[in-house]
C-alpha cells in the first residue's frame, strides 16, 4: 500500500513530537544523574585529603550517605524542571496542565483511590512471582523490590520522596509528556505518558507498577486536572509509604507484613466490588478506548524514544543479581 504525502507528513510529525518529548525526559534524567554524581564526588574529596587508613569503610559510609540523602535529588529536580520549562517554552502544554473535563467529588476520589491502592497488592504478587521465576535460574531481583518499597531514612529523602518527587513527576509526565501526546488522542496520550513514566524508574519491578498506576494518574489528570493526580501521588508516597512504615516500625517483620497484606487485601477486595457494581460503566469506557491504527508503531520506532528505553532497560538489568552459592 502506497502512502500519500499527507500520511508521510503525519508520520514525520508524530516522530518529531515523540522524539522531542523523549529527548526532554532523557536529558532531565541525565541531569539528575550528573547532579547526584557531583554530590558523591563532593563527599569523596575530603577522604582523599585525610589520612584515614580504612578507605573501604570510608567509601561505604559515603555511599550510604549519598543513597539516604535526598538533598542532591531535590536540587536535581529543581534544576531539571527549569530546564524543561525552557525546553518546552514554545509549547502550550503548560496551559493544559490544570484543565479539567469533570468536577471531582468525594465519592469519585474514594473510588479512584481504592482502585489505585489495589495496585499495591498486584505489585506484591508480581514481585514474588518474578523473584520466584528468576530464582530457578540462580538469579534474584530482591534488591530491586526492596529498593522500590523502602521508606525514607532522612528528612531530605522524606521531603523528596513524599512531596517534591511526586509533584515534579506529575508536572513532567502528566503535564509535559501527556499533554504533548494529547493532540493525537486522549487515550493514546494517557497510555504513552504511563509507559514513559514507568520506564523512567529504571527498575524492572517498579517500572511495571509505575506504568499501571501511571494509567490511573493519567486518567485522573486528563479528566479532573493534574492537581488531583498530584494529591493521589502524594497520598501513595507519603501516607502509604513513609507514614505507614513509620507507624509500624516498632513491630516485628512478620507483624509488619501482616499489616501491609491486610491493608492491600482490603483495597483489592474493595476494587473487585467496585468492578462488579460498575461493570457496565467500565465496559462502556473500555469500548470507547480507540487509538488510530499504526500510531503506536510510528511512536515506538522513534529514535529518541528507543534510546530512552534502552537506557532504562540497562538500568533495570543491572539490578538483577546472582544468588549466593
Amino acid at each position: 500500500m502506497i502512502e500519500t504525502n499527507e500520511e508521510q507528513w503525519e508520520k514525520k510529525a508524530i516522530k518529531k513530537n515523540t522524539n522531542k518529548l523523549a529527548r526532554g525526559v532523557l536529558v532531565y534524567e541525565l541531569m539528575m544523574f550528573l547532579i547526584v554524581i557531583i554530590d558523591m564526588i563532593r563527599r569523596v574529596v575530603p577522604y582523599f585529603t585525610s589520612n584515614d587508613a580504612n578507605m573501604d569503610s570510608a567509601f561505604d559510609k559515603i555511599a550510604s550517605e549519598a543513597i539516604n540523602s535526598g538533598t542532591s535529588s531535590i536540587i536535581a529536580v529543581f534544576v531539571g524542571l527549569l530546564f524543561l520549562l525552557f525546553y518546552f517554552r514554545n509549547c502550550d502544554y503548560r496551559k493544559l496542565m490544570f484543565h479539567s473535563q469533570e468536577k471531582m467529588t468525594g465519592v469519585s476520589f474514594l473510588v479512584i483511590l481504592t482502585i489505585f491502592m489495589s495496585a499495591q497488592a498486584m505489585f506484591s504478587l508480581l514481585g514474588a512471582g518474578i523473584e520466584a521465576s528468576l530464582n530457578q535460574f540462580g538469579l534474584s531481583i530482591l534488591g530491586e523490590i526492596e529498593s522500590a518499597s523502602s521508606s525514607s531514612s532522612t528528612i531530605s529523602m522524606f521531603l523528596y520522596a513524599s512531596f517534591i518527587g511526586p509533584i515534579a513527576e506529575e508536572i513532567i509526565f502528566r503535564g509535559f509528556v501527556m499533554r504533548g501526546f494529547q493532540k493525537y488522542g486522549t487515550y493514546y496520550a494517557i497510555f504513552m505518558s504511563a509507559v514513559i513514566f514507568g520506564a523512567f524508574h529504571g527498575n524492572l519491578i517498579q517500572s511495571i507498577f509505575a506504568t499501571l498506576v501511571g494509567l490511573i494518574f493519567g486518567y485522573v489528570a486528563m479528566n479532573y486536572s493534574i492537581k488531583w493526580a498530584i494529591l493521589l501521588h502524594i497520598i501513595n508516597n507519603f501516607i502509604f509509604g513513609d507514614l505507614l512504615s513509620f507507624l509500624t516500625s516498632n513491630l516485628n517483620e512478620s507483624t509488619q507484613a501482616i499489616v501491609f497484606y491486610v491493608i492491600e487485601g482490603i483495597f483489592f477486595i474493595s476494587t473487585i466490588a467496585i468492578i462488579v457494581v460498575k461493570r457496565k460503566e467500565m465496559k462502556k469506557f473500555i469500548k470507547a478506548i480507540k487509538v488510530k491504527k499504526g500510531l503506536l508503531v510510528v511512536t515506538f520506532t522513534s529514535i529518541w524514544l528507543l534510546i530512552f528505553f534502552a537506557f532504562q532497560i540497562l538500568q533495570g538489568i543491572s539490578g538483577i543479581e546472582k544468588l549466593p552459592v
